[in-house]
């Protein structure tokens, strides 16, 4: 009896070893976050785009809404890569959980130009990355916000603190590969 006992509380502490470890996995530290994301945006900013593709798509991959807008148009453009209409379109209808009417303009200009059978394939592609990159998924919080200086609220999504000092992000380890 004991030992059955004891077998089940050394499974017990197993798996909540287990659990735990995979729950740090999803999180990241917000300065380190923070740091990442302005790296990307300093690369891209000055105009070193075979550096700031791949340090965007991983902050993208993380949920933040501004990478994956710039990634978007990076794609759109050949910016560093060779013009991938998927990608681009992927990456700014996930983008686009935002609400930003500049946001809005190069996912309609793809819209209007790409042939119906392409779209189709392309609005597959964006659920998918959707499912992986999304809100949703990334835990962040889309909500009306006011800005000073105007009366009309800006749709905004934020990540925000799931652990003092720490974001969630799923798909960590789909973000290094």
């Amino acid at each position: 009896m004991k030992k059955s006992v004891i077998a089940f509380c050394t499974l017990l502490f197993a798996a909540t070893s287990a659990n735990a470890a995979t729950s740090n996995a999803n999180l990241i530290e917000v300065d380190t976050y923070k740091a990442e994301f302005q790296t990307a945006l300093d690369l891209y900013k000055s105009q070193d785009f075979d550096k700031a593709l791949p340090a965007l798509e991983t902050i993208a991959q993380r949920g933040e809404k501004k990478a994956q807008y710039i990634l978007g148009t990076m794609y759109l453009n050949g910016q560093g890569t060779a013009q991938d209409l998927m990608k681009s379109y992927a990456w700014l209808s996930v983008a686009n959980e935002q609400k930003s009417k500049h946001w809005k303009r190069p996912l309609n200009m793809l819209n209007e130009k790409l042939p119906k059978d392409y779209l189709a394939v392309a609005g597959s592609e964006a659920e998918k990355y959707q499912s992986l990159y999304g809100a949703k998924t990334q835990k962040l919080k889309c909500r009306n916000t006011k800005t000073l200086g105007s009366k009309k609220p800006t749709h905004l999504c934020v990540k925000s603190e799931v652990k003092d000092g720490y974001y969630y992000v799923a798909n960590q380890e789909l973000a290094s590969n």
